[in-house]
């Protein structure tokens, strides 16, 4: 059995026409009709029954073609890793939560840029939840999030910041002038959030359950710019990191009385296979997190 055999056996079934599946592959038909009767032979089974209208796959040839597509997916899937390995891939594929993007990824991407202009980093915005499933489906190299209700027994996590999650109205709001407030003093304020999948979108609901309290969100976003034009407009108040509160003019950030600690950390998947250039940005953002715990302490 070889793989070509194979290609073209599902070929002629996916087209369920074998003059059809030559024309898409650039072969005479006789090369596909030997193909499958060389399978066959081999087998010793049908694998299509042949009629006036061309052929109907056998019991057999369904499981065999069934079995078939997946390893020719499992055949690209290789290829494609052995050529980007022979290539070096020169490309990172990074997933990154709004708010993280706009305080700790433009300063890193920055500077590994300039340590490394030959590789291309990619970068997808969304929710905690939504980036880890890229992880597990390979479609991320890495992602930076927060790390405080990320198993270690699934992920690698590599530290690389902390910051709070703080209370934020307008300079105008009545409540501008307090260091801190409480859940309760709270309760009745209208509140943006970030959509379902965002973590911190699920940390304050559990702040507010413990509370015994449903907070009053009037608007559900997941554009970060969303949320900061609607806190600084005092249309609703929200919660972002003290990192970004305390950047934004028109916004003043506020402790909870118990505050909300957040970890950032750079996350990938168990196990899996690290290129050449994957393992120059690990050991870059190794770096780069160490900096920035000097610069913090």
């Amino acid at each position: 059995m070889k793989l070509q055999q194979i290609q073209y056996f599902c070929a002629a079934c996916r087209y369920g026409n074998i003059t059809r599946a030559a024309g898409e592959l650039h072969v005479s038909q006789p090369s596909i009709s030997m193909a499958i009767r060389d399978l066959e032979k081999e087998f010793g089974l049908l694998l299509i029954q042949r009629n006036n209208k061309g052929f109907a796959m056998t019991k057999e040839g369904m499981y065999f073609y069934e079995k078939a597509e997946i390893l020719l997916e499992q055949a690209d899937e290789l290829a494609q890793m052995m050529r980007d390995m022979g290539n070096q891939r020169k490309r990172i594929n990074l997933g990154i939560p709004p708010m993280i993007g706009t305080f700790l990824f433009p300063g890193m991407y920055k500077e590994f840029r300039r340590l490394f202009p030959d590789i291309v980093m990619n970068s997808r915005e969304g929710g905690s939840r939504d980036l880890l499933e890229m992880l597990d489906e390979n479609v991320l190299d890495f992602a930076i999030l927060p790390t405080n209700q990320i198993s270690g027994n699934a992920y690698n996590i590599l530290p690389l910041t902390e910051t709070e999650t703080v209370f934020c109205v307008s300079r105008s709001h009545p409540l501008a002038g307090r260091e801190q407030i409480s859940i309760q003093e709270i309760k009745d304020e209208p509140l943006i959030m970030f959509s379902d999948g965002f973590y911190q979108n699920v940390v304050i609901k559990e702040r507010f359950e413990r509370e015994g309290l449903r907070p009053n969100i009037i608007h559900y976003s997941s554009q970060f710019y969303t949320i900061r034009e609607f806190i600084s407009d005092g249309i609703a108040a929200g919660f972002m990191f003290r990192s970004i509160a305390d950047t934004v003019p028109e916004i003043r950030g506020i402790s909870l009385k118990e505050p909300i600690g957040i970890r950032i950390g750079l996350v990938w998947k168990k196990y899996q296979h690290m290129f050449h250039d994957a393992l120059q940005f690990l050991s870059f953002a190794k770096q780069y997190g160490q900096t920035m715990g000097e610069k913090e302490s």
